[in-house]
C-alpha cells in the first residue's frame, strides 16, 4: 500500500541531458512513507516506515524523465498495534509470497515540469508504473522539491485504490478499511554520480 512510493521519487536533476553527458543520478540517503487509511466508521490510522531505498538518473532520451527505481520494504509497515500489523503484512499484502509482494516498486518516473537547474523549490506533478502486490498500474501525483547545499528534499503524494492492486480492504476487530489510501513519502537525496546504476 505504500509505494511508494511510494511513491514518488518524483525528484532528480530533471534538467536536458546532452548526448555526450552520462545522466546524473540521485540516491535516496533517508525516507519516510505514510500511508493513511481511513476508516469505514470514521477515522484514520497510519501505517508507516522508513525502509525507503533507490537511486535514480536523468533519462538520456527524454526531458523530466528518469531510469532506475525506488523501493519500498513493506514487512517493515507498523501502524502502532502490534495485532494489525501482522493481519497488514500477511493478510492483506500477503508479504510472505515473494519479492513482488513484499516491495513496493515505483518506476518509469515522469515529471511534468522538469527540475529547473540550480538551487530553490520546486512543485510539479508527476506519473509513474507502480508495482504493488504483484500488480503493476500507472499512477500519478503531486510532488515539492528542494535543492539545497547539493542534495534534494523531496515531499510527494498520491492515491491509490487498493482495488486496483487486488488487496482487498483491510478489516480489524470488525472495523474496515476504505478502498482509497492516501500516500505521502518525504525523504532526502544525494548525488550518486554519472555513472549511478538503472535500479535501487
Amino acid at each position: 500500500m505504500t509505494a511508494a512510493a511510494v511513491a514518488a521519487f518524483v525528484v532528480a536533476a530533471g534538467g536536458s541531458v546532452t548526448a555526450q553527458s552520462a545522466p546524473a543520478g540521485w540516491t535516496v540517503s533517508s525516507g519516510d512513507v505514510r500511508v493513511r487509511c481511513r476508516m469505514t466508521v470514521g477515522g484514520s490510522f497510519d501505517a508507516v516506515t522508513s525502509a525507503l531505498s533507490g537511486t535514480l538518473r536523468d533519462s538520456p532520451h527524454r526531458t523530466g524523465a528518469f531510469e532506475g527505481a525506488l523501493r519500498v520494504d513493506l514487512a517493515s509497515l507498523e501502524t502502532g498495534i502490534g495485532l494489525r500489523d501482522g493481519h497488514l503484512r500477511g493478510s492483506y499484502l500477503e508479504v510472505e509470497r515473494g519479492p513482488a509482494f513484499r516491495h513496493a516498486v515505483l518506476a518509469g518516473i515522469t515529471l511534468r515540469e522538469p527540475l529547473p537547474d540550480g538551487r530553490g523549490r520546486h512543485e510539479t506533478a508527476f506519473a509513474g508504473q507502480l508495482t504493488l502486490h504483484g500488480v503493476e498500474r500507472r499512477v500519478e501525483g503531486e510532488a515539492t522539491m528542494d535543492r539545497r547545499d547539493g542534495r534534494m528534499r523531496v515531499e510527494a503524494t498520491l492515491s491509490l485504490s487498493l482495488e486496483a492492486f487486488d488487496i482487498p480492504p483491510p478489516r480489524y476487530l470488525g472495523v474496515g478499511v476504505r478502498d482509497e489510501v492516501r500516500l505521502t513519502v518525504t525523504f532526502e537525496a544525494a548525488p550518486s554520480g554519472a555513472t549511478g546504476a538503472n535500479g535501487p
